[in-house]
């Protein structure tokens, strides 16, 4: 596999210029950091082993080493024991967002705010009195006004919140982000499930923390596996997301919640929960705030109902929020936008976001009907929720499968952006939100056979 060919040589021309202030490792690493960047290599490409590219590129074995050793330190690649080396899908660190990264973030849900509801909206705001109030940030945490809405959208779900307690923010991701500092200090060690929500994922790398995986099965985090952590590593905060979790779309158990809700409050550990994806399993039992509100944050966004681009998502702390949380909102620009949050304040007390997630949820029914009737059903543990998650049978590699699907049209990811644990299973994740029950069901026959599903009956 050549990548951009030889690496320069003084032939006459200005490249020994170049080579005089970079090692040779380093300009070949650059090479290859910038086709994977243009996206000439995509995440789950497979690279020559460190033979091979020594040999195509007429360098040393040492060199090439050291090449695929900076491009591990940068993040950009994987290698495998006994499989070789792979392209990530997320990069580790600072950099451009990954596929994996803006997977989490710029897809548009089916059932959202449309245009026409849009245009209606914003006539409606044009005509405010005050209108320059709009482009003036009067307070970080939301105007009274759109956090007394926010209260009473979750009074709907059976939650009781004082006002005070919310802080809107700019997205679901900068609502973790505001979460994390609240409950969070850099070192410190959160309990995450071994598999998660990609964005948790670059929030804690961001701010430093340190990420413990939490073992799981087809129910949720395994309340034994939990125990030990707790009692063995001072473990400040768990992250979790109990009901429609993404990706795994488990709804976990009551009994399991009071289990993990009174660990918590045994060891004096914060509960995060993201409740971002509650109203597609209404039936859920009760939440953690429910259970333990005196240890519990809420992390939810409204994102996907009004539309990516005008992000909107909330922080619901265990107490009323005061000036620290305010300053450190105001200091990471975490907060939303003042036309963002009146527009959010329009469709709450309307209540057509209530009425886009009731949509949403039939959406989603219609949705795993199609699962069911198409085969899939039985190769996923998934039950609720918006993503699909598959282990592949033996011999199947999940970073080629999801390439492959990927390459048909089909929206998936391995499973490597959603591991926290060292080793990741061999799964790979469908994305449906954007999907219609007829698309699934045309597209279920290629993901049972690019998995390998049909060969292993």
């Amino acid at each position: 596999m050549q990548f951009s060919g030889e690496c320069p040589r003084d032939q006459g021309d200005n490249s020994h210029i170049v080579m005089s202030t970079l090692k040779l490792y380093e300009h070949l690493a650059n090479e290859l950091s910038k086709a994977i960047g243009d996206g000439l290599l995509p995440g789950g490409s497979a690279l020559p082993t460190h033979r091979e590219f020594a040999r195509e590129q007429r360098i040393g074995l040492s060199t090439a080493t050291r090449v695929y050793a900076e491009l591990q330190r940068r993040g950009l690649i994987i290698g495998e024991v006994g499989r070789g080396t792979f392209v990530r899908e997320r990069p580790i660190g600072a950099g451009a967002l990954s596929e994996a990264v803006r997977y989490t973030t710029m897809a548009r849900t089916a059932e959202s705010i449309d245009a026409p509801t849009l245009r209606r909206a914003l006539r409606s705001l044009s005509a405010l009195p005050n209108i320059e109030r709009l482009a003036a940030q009067v307070s970080s945490l939301g105007s009274p006004s759109i956090r007394r809405g926010l209260a009473m959208h979750l009074e709907r779900a059976g939650l009781t919140i004082d006002p005070a307690q919310i802080a809107t923010a700019g997205g679901g991701m900068a609502a973790m982000r505001l979460a994390a500092l609240v409950a969070l200090k850099r070192g410190q060690r959160v309990a995450v499930d071994e598999i998660t929500y990609p964005g948790w994922r670059l929030v804690s790398e961001q701010l430093g923390l340190d990420v413990v995986p939490v073992p799981v099965d087809q129910h949720g985090p395994v309340p034994e596996a939990l125990e030990q952590l707790f009692r063995r590593k001072r473990i400040t905060a768990l992250h979790c997301m109990p009901t429609a979790h993404l990706p795994l779309g488990w709804v976990v158990p009551a009994q399991r919640r009071r289990d993990i809700a009174a660990l918590a409050c045994e060891h004096e550990v914060v509960l995060l929960e993201d409740v971002t994806y509650n109203h597609l399993a209404p039936t859920a039992p009760r939440t953690f705030a429910q259970l333990a509100p005196e240890r519990t944050g809420l992390i939810g966004s409204l994102s996907g109902v009004m539309g990516d681009g005008l992000r909107f998502g909330y922080l619901v702390a265990p107490r009323p929020l005061g000036a620290t949380t305010e300053r450190e909102a105001l200091s990471w620009g975490l907060a939303t936008p003042p036309l963002v949050a009146e527009l959010a304040h329009l469709w709450l007390g309307e209540g057509l976001l209530a009425s886009l997630q009731s949509a949403q949820l039939e959406h989603a029914k219609q949705l795993w009907d199609a699962i069911s009737g198409a085969g899939l059903k039985p190769k996923s543990p998934s039950r609720a929720g918006w993503t699909l998650w598959l282990p592949l049978p033996s011999g199947g590699r999940c970073e080629e499968v999801a390439l492959q699907l990927r390459q048909q049209g089909i929206d998936a990811l391995s499973s490597e952006p959603f591991a926290t644990a060292a080793r990741k299973p061999n799964a790979i994740v469908v994305r449906m939100r954007s999907m219609t029950a007829i698309r699934l069901r045309e597209i279920a026959p290629t993901i049972l056979s690019v998995c390998g599903f049909s060969r292993h009956r």
